[in-house]
């Protein structure tokens, strides 16, 4: 990115940027404050001011756990593609060093972005299309192999990401629909809800049986069809 640069071991700033790091991040875990530093998943948004005049807010696509340093920060809540985020806002004067150039190697960095996809916590502003290169970003720079095809994590967050107006149905499935989709108007759900959604028998055999056993029940009053797995037949025979 044009307004970063890599001097000593270090990325530094031209000019005077913030960065914003989703509140969501600090709820769920995915984001710690260190007091002189945060250390958080690098998939954050970043702006750069020239001549203080606030630039457009662009993606700063670092999937790894990373510490960025802290000098001043406040709260704030930026528009991206049309939805609002609250954020803490980290502010960088020009030359200021942001982050170490080398980035963590690790399971637990694998591990990490593996927990907030499953969670659905990425930010809400990343192109569908685009997420399966993020995570695969996210292994090579973490040198971790799951050792399982590309499609297994197709599978992931094609069940993840749903459609806003019907969560029963994925999100891959309007977007397939959709002549020239945008990506981006999607909605998404941790895996316990969307097992929950997908049918009684599913969310019988996961946990919390009585949400579920209740999710069945509105199912049945709403007409709602579910879906039957290869076990249930089984079971069924």
């Amino acid at each position: 990115m044009g307004v970063l640069y890599a001097e000593g071991g270090k990325i530094m700033c031209k000019e005077y940027v913030e960065i914003y790091i989703p509140q969501e991040y600090f709820d769920t875990g995915i984001a710690q404050n260190r007091g002189a530093s945060i250390e958080t998943l690098g998939v954050l948004y970043i702006r750069e001011f020239k001549k203080g005049n606030p630039e457009e807010i662009k993606l700063l696509d670092m999937p790894v756990i990373t510490e960025f340093m802290v000098y001043n920060k406040h709260t704030d809540t930026i528009n991206v593609r049309g939805k609002n985020v609250e954020c803490m806002a980290l502010e960088y004067p020009p030359n200021s060093y942001i982050v170490h150039q080398t980035l963590p190697k690790g399971r637990e960095i694998a591990n990490a972005f593996l927990d907030s996809v499953l969670a659905g916590k990425l930010p809400k502003t990343l192109n569908y299309s685009k997420l399966i290169d993020i995570w695969w970003t996210n292994l090579q720079i973490s040198g971790v192999s799951y050792k399982v095809p590309s499609k297994i994590f197709e599978m992931i967050l094609a069940s993840i990401y749903r459609n806003p107006h019907n969560v029963k149905e994925r999100y891959g499935q309007l977007y397939g629909r959709q002549e020239n989709p945008n990506g981006y108007d999607y909605t998404t759900e941790n895996v316990r809800q969307v097992v929950k959604d997908l049918s009684t028998f599913s969310g019988m055999i996961f946990e919390d049986i009585g949400t579920m056993i209740t999710s069945g029940i509105n199912n049945s009053a709403t007409n709602v069809e579910e879906p039957v797995s290869p076990l249930e037949k089984i079971i069924h025979y």
